[in-house]
């Protein structure tokens, strides 16, 4: 199973010169089956660069899952350039406790907002509500509920004996939770790394609460919990620079000594 990052930040994409080495995009994850099937996983902007790669190396039967349907998790949909050629076939999970995908990128697509509709696109979709369980080729997906504004999903992808999970948009000590964290850190055990939501610090998370986000500390103090010794970082503040990300990694890190803790950076990938 091979895992590709194309977008990290929350909210709104960035590009400026104190962003490059984690990138600007909105986030998108790529997850790559043992035998080539496509995993999707929202499609903020990031999306985009991942369109372009996916038509190089050919791949026609993809697969979509969204966690929710906040704009930075769907906003890169419309340049998605796989969605514009009629040999593709696109099957799209996502909730509907809410809304649905279908209504979602409908909505985000309509004249004279956007100069295409979702009818427009040449290629195959299918919509397919998301269950608590999916298998595609060798992976099996289990979702986890999240502290977030709006129905969102964390997701645990399991191939063999090799397992991640990613949990972007979560708030671990949400007053009004969803899921209480001893959930959260039984749906982590045994997983070989995970990629938290981590936009704010203890300092900031005060002004914050009810965002829906959690801070470096809070998710570490799962990683502990949980037997976890591989900790990614993501869904990066808008506001956040490479040093200020750079600085919180390097604190954690003297914090927790024994942990391989990473931020999530545009292009970064694993091998499970």
């Amino acid at each position: 199973m091979k895992v590709i990052l194309y977008g990290t930040r929350g909210s709104v994409a960035v590009a400026n010169n104190e962003s490059k080495k984690y990138g600007g995009n909105t986030t998108c994850l790529y997850v790559e089956t043992k035998t080539g099937k496509p995993i999707i996983i929202d499609s903020g902007t990031g999306i985009r660069t991942l369109g372009v790669d996916l038509v190089k190396n050919s791949k026609r039967d993809l697969n979509m899952i969204f966690t929710h349907y906040h704009w930075d998790h769907i906003q890169g949909f419309p340049f998605f350039a796989p969605m514009f050629f009629k040999n593709v076939n696109v099957a799209i999970y996502g909730s509907k406790k809410e809304t649905s995908a279908k209504t979602a990128l409908t909505y985000q697509m309509t004249l004279p907002y956007f100069p295409a509709t979702l009818n427009d696109l040449l290629a195959k979709v299918t919509f397919k509500e998301m269950k608590t369980k999916l298998k595609i080729g060798e992976v099996m997906i289990e979702t986890i509920p999240t502290n977030h504004p709006n129905y969102t999903i964390g997701l645990k992808f399991s191939e063999g004996k090799n397992s991640f999970a990613f949990l972007t948009d979560n708030e671990l000590k949400a007053e009004n939770c969803k899921t209480p964290y001893e959930k959260f850190v039984a749906f982590l055990k045994g997983v070989k790394f995970f990629i938290h939501d981590a936009q704010y610090t203890d300092e900031i998370y005060p002004t914050k609460l009810g965002w829906g986000h959690s801070t470096f500390s809070q998710v570490m103090q799962l990683a502990k919990d949980a037997g976890v010794k591989r900790v990614v970082f993501t869904h990066h503040d808008h506001s956040s620079t490479d040093a200020f990300i750079d600085k919180q990694v390097k604190e954690m890190s003297t914090l927790h000594p024994g942990f391989n803790i990473q931020a999530a950076a545009d292009g970064k990938s694993f091998n499970l």
